[in-house]
């Protein structure tokens, strides 16, 4: 057992350093790493175990690092499924982060490089909104003013021009909230991005103000300050914001627990195959009106997060970011057939 288990890690060390990156033991490897030696006692290793090490010398660089279930449960049908996918061709060339949670058990199912650092695009727009509505509170009313440009924005987004931005009347943040989120309005989410540059007297359209402000939410939500993420605008579009797909859904677990932040969010964001940027996407699968997500896109990089009607009757959180694929297409068609997997039963 013991030559199996300096096999498996020589493996997983062989492969980071074919790909010139250092391993990184994340939380998730280490207790694959306590699973692995826990069951050296017994002697046994499981179906699961030896898929991993399967996938490790073809040359793949994701597979699941979540506790591992047994085949005959829906979690660990699931995490088969999950893994067939994370198998595919297209991330020879390409990155994925990808993490699924069941915030009804307090569990993660399924995990691949959740800890990588990845631009959002749109997906941003949850950092704005969660944070807003822990700061300001629904009914926070403001005029809506931004700038025209920001620092390395990537304009391959849907831009909406029909909103009023310009007009003189009061918009309530429960009200913003719907454009930004079903359409992902771009101009709604830089200007209220900048209102968060208000709280604690800072000046408005000030980058330095905002960040701190966002921080404190992201510290409720069990981020650390200095973890690892990039904050550069409110709407996604900078490609030079950077988050990990386990901080995203640290986010959205905290905006679940928290009433008042779900109660006005989970309105706002497009139901799978329904309305908003998913009406187009779900249709005659599980996923159709099981899937509250907002989507992401800029120039290589595809998003999808949000909740799930699990197919284990549980609420579901999850983050889906692919970076590097030639078409958006392609991360589109994996992220429908993820979905898919979460919401069937």
């Amino acid at each position: 057992m013991k030559k199996i288990l300096f096999y498996i890690f020589s493996v997983i060390t062989l492969f980071s350093c074919g790909s010139s990156k250092k391993v990184i033991y994340t939380p998730e490897l280490q207790q694959i790493q306590t699973v692995y030696v826990e069951k050296e006692t017994k002697n046994v290793v499981t179906d699961h175990e030896m898929n991993l090490l399967s996938l490790l010398k073809q040359g793949c660089r994701n597979f699941n690092t979540s506790p591992i279930a047994s085949d005959s449960t829906w979690e660990g049908r699931l995490q088969v499924r999950l893994q067939e996918l994370c198998a595919s061709p297209i991330f020879n060339r390409s990155q994925l982060g990808l993490v699924v949670y069941d915030i009804t058990a307090g569990k993660y199912l399924f995990s691949v490089n959740g800890d990588h650092r990845m631009r959002p695009a749109s997906c941003q727009k949850l950092v704005t909104a969660i944070s807003a509505l822990s700061l300001l509170g629904a009914n926070y009313s403001f005029i809506p003013q931004i700038d025209e440009a920001g620092e390395g924005w990537c304009w391959d987004d849907d831009i909406t021009s029909e909103m009023p931005y310009l007009a003189t009347r009061k918009w309530r943040m429960k009200d913003v909230l719907t454009p930004m989120m079903k359409d992902s309005d771009n101009r709604l989410a830089e200007s209220l991005f900048w209102q968060l540059s208000k709280i604690g007297g800072g000046k408005f359209g000030d980058l330095k103000s905002v960040v701190p402000n966002i921080e404190k939410v992201l510290q409720r939500a069990g981020i650390p300050k200095g973890s690892g993420y990039r904050i550069a605008d409110g709407s996604g579009l900078s490609l030079y914001n950077y988050i990990t797909p386990n901080m995203l859904n640290a986010l959205l677990v905290y905006a679940w627990v928290e009433q008042g932040i779900r109660t006005h969010l989970i309105p706002t964001l497009p139901i799978g195959g329904v309305d908003g940027t998913l009406k187009n996407r779900f249709h005659d699968t599980k996923a159709y009106n099981n899937i509250f997500a907002k989507t992401g896109t800029v120039t290589g990089v595809s998003s999808l997060s949000g909740y799930a009607n699990g197919g284990n009757g549980h609420v579901l959180s999850f983050c889906i970011i692919n970076q590097g694929l030639e078409r958006g297409g392609i991360a589109r068609h994996f992220q429908d057939l993820v979905c898919k997997a979460i919401t069937e039963q």
